[in-house]
């Protein structure tokens, strides 16, 4: 079997809310891994790039439908070409927000400070998707360890400080020691008479 690779950019026709795309990247995901295709997502105001890896066939057919999505507009290819293999093997499509970028990948990879999928060119395009879904894999691998983690107990702030217990009562005296504690007492001498 032969594995392609094929990368695109696109722009959106109309402006959609990122629970509208985690809905699209939530259904490509599910229809990816039935077709054996895997791949990367980065998505910013100015448009989509996305890498698909996979059967000749699949990756053909998934691009076809693509193009004639009536909400995707300005459908560019940047690269078709056989691979040797998969280099986004664990992801059926990773996703990643151009907001959750940090400025120096832009920099690295862009000629500005803003994610433009339109000014990058092949290589430059799969590296800098390679490198996203890197840092998203150890984000996605720290949150992973951080909710196995086992919770400790935090004091609310804002919340009054307890008061301190109160110290035990003395327990009553037997009637020999409270002989004995009389005994022991100096008796007080009576006050002497002014002149």
């Amino acid at each position: 079997m032969n594995i392609v690779r094929l990368t695109y950019a696109s722009r959106l026709k109309k402006n959609m809310n990122r629970e509208d795309l985690a809905g699209i990247v939530t259904v490509s995901r599910r229809n990816n891994k039935k077709l054996g295709v895997t791949g990367a997502l980065c998505h910013s105001p100015r448009g989509f790039l996305q890498i698909l890896e996979g059967p000749a066939d699949a990756v053909n057919d998934l691009f076809r439908r693509i193009v004639q999505d009536p909400r995707h507009s300005n459908v560019t290819l940047i690269e078709y070409t056989k691979a040797p293999f998969r280099e986004f093997e664990n992801w059926s499509m990773a996703y990643v927000h151009s907001d959750e970028l940090a400025a120096a990948i832009l920099h690295k990879y862009s000629t500005g400070h803003l994610f433009d999928p339109f000014s990058m060119g092949p290589t430059q395009a799969r590296v800098f998707l390679l490198a996203v879904t890197e840092l998203r894999a150890h984000y996605l691998a720290h949150q992973e360890a951080e909710a196995h983690k086992p919770k400790t107990k935090k004091k609310k702030s804002g919340t009054r400080a307890k008061k301190p217990k109160a110290k035990p009562k003395a327990k009553p005296k037997t009637k020999a020691k409270k002989a004995r504690a009389k005994a022991v007492k100096p008796k007080a001498k009576p006050a002497r008479k002014r002149k």
